[in-house]
């Protein structure tokens, strides 16, 4: 049942990446065929939520609310979960950003975010937020697509267990500080994941309570 379900909610991607080169599609249909669904997949569970990790992704560390990965193509994905906006069910509203060299609201059903896309050098600073979580990540040129694919499927994933969040935000909210990264503003062309992965890529990966290990599908 479990391989049904997956094969299910991969077909629409399939039959536009399957019998053709991703690189020749559209960012506008790659983010309509992939993030606007409900996807069921998922292969890692953290407290509170869990999310689909698509093969070739790799965790490099994780601390907390925050996950750093790395693909095949040696670009750098960092991921940050907002329990707390997610638990006060904040809105925001994105407004397009005419510089960049793509900028779209996303919208569907009752979720919302967006994606930017800013060139950096020799290549391009992606942005990409929905139903409260975040990615960034710096994308060479010949890899937007793909890479882009690849993010549009682990947020479109994320689901969240609100009867934990209540326990661990909830009943501890005076504790949780105020944040200084925001997920709903954009930082135009520096990533703060590079301060995040300065700070811990010499240490070894944080396991805490949570397993970071990505399940292998049936």
């Amino acid at each position: 049942m479990k391989k049904i379900i997956v094969l299910l909610s991969l077909l629409s991607l399939f039959l536009i990446t399957g019998c053709t080169n991703i690189n020749t599609l559209s960012i506008d249909r790659i983010i309509e065929t992939v993030i606007k669904k409900d996807s069921k997949l998922k292969n890692v569970n953290f407290e509170g939520y869990s999310y689909y990790v698509p093969r070739g992704l790799k965790f490099i560390n994780k601390n907390e609310y925050n996950a750093y990965l790395s693909d095949q193509y040696n670009n750098n994905y960092y991921i940050y979960v907002d329990v707390v906006s997610k638990y006060n069910k904040i809105k925001h509203k994105y407004k397009i950003n005419k510089k960049a060299f793509y900028s779209k609201e996303i919208k569907y059903k009752d979720k919302f975010g967006y994606l930017e896309i800013n060139e950096h050098n020799d290549s391009y600073f992606v942005e990409a937020m929905y139903n409260y979580m975040k990615i960034e990540a710096y994308v060479s040129k010949n890899n937007l697509n793909n890479t882009l694919s690849d993010i549009s499927l682990i947020l479109s994933s994320v689901n969240y267990n609100d009867k934990v969040l209540d326990t661990i935000v909830g009943e501890n909210i005076l504790n949780y500080k105020e944040e200084n990264y925001n997920i709903f503003d954009t930082n135009k062309d520096k990533s703060d994941f590079l301060d995040y992965v300065k700070e811990y890529d010499s240490e070894e990966t944080t396991k805490d309570e949570d397993s970071i290990e990505i399940e292998e599908e049936e």
